[in-house]
């Protein structure tokens, strides 16, 4: 059978959860209280997105910079090439932004993978763009359970890596589910069956 890998990248294909770093630490104040309506589901990603990062007073070059901090998980450089010697199909899935993801890929010589993400443009100010939303759903600006069903509707089986709150939705839509951190414990509450990961090379202990 084909198979498609659908990987979350904060916190996931990188160590920390990058877009939340830039929040929490370049963000005036009040980003906290719009984050707990996000964690509440009070508001979805595209208003929290756009109040938090009205609240970032730098630009787009201080962001790239600023992210240059931050490093990639332990084997997923191997986890790539052992994709492409397989063929599997990859695609890294965010509900985070192009203006980092782009940046922290492009050290690693990343840049070439596929990747859906919301879009982050500075012009005298954050202009964010969610082009990949569900109709069904606003919950997230970047709807991974609709790449999920895609690849099924190939004739995939699919396997979700992820670690966060925008990852549920499209992991128990998946054939095997990959969990850390949050998404872990949600999958032990609900009794859904998952693996649990800390690096790729744990990943590629199954495949």
């Amino acid at each position: 059978m084909k198979k498609a890998f659908v990987v979350d990248f904060d916190g996931t294909i990188t160590v920390q959860d990058v877009g939340f770093s830039i929040i929490k630490e370049l963000a005036n104040e009040g980003w906290k209280e719009v984050g707990d309506l996000w964690v509440d589901k009070k508001i979805g990603t595209e208003k929290c997105g756009k109040m938090q990062w009205d609240l970032i007073k730098y630009d787009d070059n201080y962001i790239k910079d600023f992210v240059k901090k931050f490093d990639i998980n332990k084997g997923f450089i191997e986890f790539i090439e052992e994709m492409k010697k397989n063929s599997y199909e990859m695609v890294i899935a965010s509900d985070g932004y192009d203006v980092y993801i782009s940046e922290i890929l492009k050290r690693y010589g990343l840049e070439n993978l596929k990747v859906i993400c919301n879009s982050a443009k500075y012009n005298e100010g954050w202009k964010l763009s969610f082009l990949n939303s569900s109709k069904e759903c606003a919950f997230c600006g970047n709807c991974k359970r609709d790449i999920v069903d895609d690849f099924k509707s190939k004739g995939y089986k699919v396997y979700y890596i992820g670690d966060g709150h925008s990852d549920i939705c499209a992991s128990k839509n998946a054939d095997v589910i990959f969990a850390k951190s949050f998404l872990k414990e949600y999958c032990e509450k609900e009794k859904i069956s998952y693996y649990n990961f800390n690096n790729f090379f744990d990943i590629m202990k199954y495949i």
